[in-house]
């Protein structure tokens, strides 16, 4: 026992002694716990199944043990490893502190979980698994839509949850036909004895297996951590753990509470991460539409100079032809019907003015022109800032997506260390 706590780096509790202070023990994050029968049982300091690149969650109930949600997890990244783009449809597993949970009569400890059928639609596997009837011919219906149940996916799926190293499935439910269709394909791809054993064996007939023909309704055993409150049912197949003794239950236990530690904080890691990521990115979109905001008010500026600037010039030319009529005026009363002279003088004096008109005209002309490439350029800037924001958004996404992987390649790895120690 002693050992087992070194192991884990845990400081066993010190017996008070007269005059001595006891140590202070570390601070240890708990470990999910399952309680009682998956029937009527309880589950504490839950984990959350959230979705991700490979598993999407369908219901709001996805509180699960460790080990279940681990499970899960890793069962669609094989999956998708293997038909890249497969996202899992994950139902309902449990709530929050377990209990019952409407419609089901389990899923009240933690262990349970319903997942989707993988489907393909017009001869190409669709992306996403789906809640769907499935018939007697494999065929499944939606409205219009006709689907095809995806032998080689969900094969693969079963594969993945019974050969998984942490988590050890009790049964998966699910209908007679669907199981034989599973098992035929099974052996026509030349699957090993060893693999189709198991499935036969976890997914055996049982009571309301009928009714499970739309979803893999999927039970793991206690953990030997979360013995003896958690509490197993027949069927107890052989590789059941048995009855551990007391110090192998609190070693494990030990064990796994430091692995929860860590992964609890990896995952808050890679949450404070992403929430860094999207402060960052709210921070630029808000620089990027103030800058919007001043080129849109230095526009409006500039047009209403420019408005002012041509009815000033509008103004001009009116004084000048209130002018030029005043002296037409004023010349014909100076001036006698035979004074050709004047009147020629006059009339060059009438063109030059028109002269003028038209160059004020056409000036008022070229500033509105001007005025209108330079909104169309303040536009085009404005885009500029629309699409470099919105790159930066990409690119935001994509660093938060690298370091999601990361850290789950890092989990990986870090259980990949343990299970060879």
């Amino acid at each position: 026992m002693a050992s087992a706590c070194a192991a884990v780096g845990l400081v066993a509790p010190v017996a008070a002694q007269p005059g001595v202070t006891a140590p202070v023990e570390p601070e240890i994050e708990a470990d999910s716990a399952s309680g009682g029968y998956a029937d009527s049982g309880t589950l504490q300091d839950a984990f959350v199944l959230r979705s991700n690149d490979v598993l999407v969650t369908v219901r709001p109930h996805t509180h699960g043990t460790r080990e279940l949600v681990g499970l899960l997890e890793r069962a669609a990244e094989a999956v998708a490893r293997e038909a890249a783009g497969s996202r899992l449809a994950v139902g309902d597993l449990s709530a929050p502190g377990g209990g019952p949970l409407t419609p089901h009569d389990s899923h009240q400890s933690g262990r349970d979980a319903d997942l989707g059928f993988y489907m393909i639609e017009d001869g190409k596997p669709l992306p996403q698994a789906m809640f769907q009837r499935v018939r007697q011919d494999g065929s499944a219906l939606r409205g219009e839509r006709r689907f095809v149940f995806d032998d080689g996916r969900n094969w693969s799926l079963l594969v993945a949850l019974v050969d998984d190293p942490t988590a050890e499935v009790q049964y998966v439910m699910l209908a007679p036909h669907i199981r034989a269709r599973l098992l035929v394909y099974a052996r026509a791809i030349g699957a090993s004895d060893d693999q189709v054993r198991r499935v036969e064996v976890v997914t055996a007939p049982m009571r309301d297996s009928d009714a499970h023909d739309k979803h893999f309704h999927v039970r793991i055993y206690c953990s030997v951590g979360d013995r003896p409150q958690c509490l197993d049912r027949p069927p107890l197949h052989p590789w059941y753990y048995g009855t551990p003794s007391p110090g192998a239950v609190a070693a494990v236990r030990m064990a796994d509470r430091a692995r929860a530690v860590a992964l609890r904080r990896q995952r808050k890691a890679a949450r404070e991460a992403d929430e860094r990521l999207a402060r960052g990115h709210a921070e630029h979109i808000a620089r990027e539409r103030l800058r919007a905001q001043d080129l849109l008010v230095e526009q409006g500026h500039q047009r209403q100079q420019e408005r002012l600037r041509a009815v000033k010039l509008t103004r001009d030319e009116r004084d000048a032809v209130r002018q030029m009529r005043r002296a037409e005026r004023e010349a014909r009363r100076r001036v006698g019907p035979g004074d050709s002279a004047l009147v020629a003088q006059e009339r060059r004096w009438q063109r030059a003015e028109r002269r003028r008109a038209r160059t004020l005209r056409a000036a008022i002309q070229r500033l509105e022109a001007e005025e209108r490439r330079r909104v169309a350029e303040m536009q085009r800037q404005a885009r500029r800032a629309s699409r470099r924001a919105e790159a930066q958004q990409r690119r935001d996404r994509r660093r938060a997506e690298l370091l999601l992987r990361r850290g789950e390649r890092l989990q990986r790895e870090r259980e990949r260390a343990t299970r060879q120690q």
